[in-house]
């Protein structure tokens, strides 16, 4: 026959068991949803990095063959408007996603490709 006593420390057993149960649950949940954000946000920083560095060799090319057939140079923001229409063209998602900051992102990618 269990007494008193006995029956109040497994309650108190028992709800501590539980308590640590669930603070490791919440833990690991936390954890595995921060592993698949920074994942995702790889995946995608990966992307938009690969289409903007894209469009600038497009604007690059497109400047080179306008300057030998018809001995015109585009300007630095032609060459940026080009590249933003290529970028709109491929993925309008990353025009709407990154509208504001998508000037500074080109400006750093050209500057990271030819040191400008």
């Amino acid at each position: 026959m269990e007494t008193t006593t006995q029956e109040l420390i497994y309650q108190f057993m028992a709800l501590l068991i539980s308590g640590i149960l669930a603070i490791l649950g919440a833990y690991v949940k936390q954890l595995i949803k921060t592993k698949i954000d920074v994942t995702k946000y790889g995946f995608e920083n990966d992307k938009v990095e690969r289409i903007i560095d894209n469009a600038i060799n497009f604007a690059e090319q497109k400047s080179k063959v306008l300057s030998k057939s018809t001995s015109v140079k585009l300007a630095g923001s032609d060459k940026l408007k080009v590249a933003k229409e290529y970028i709109n063209k491929v993925d309008k998602n990353v025009v709407t996603k990154y509208a504001d900051q998508l000037d500074d992102m080109i400006d750093r990618k050209i500057a990271q490709k030819f040191g400008a």
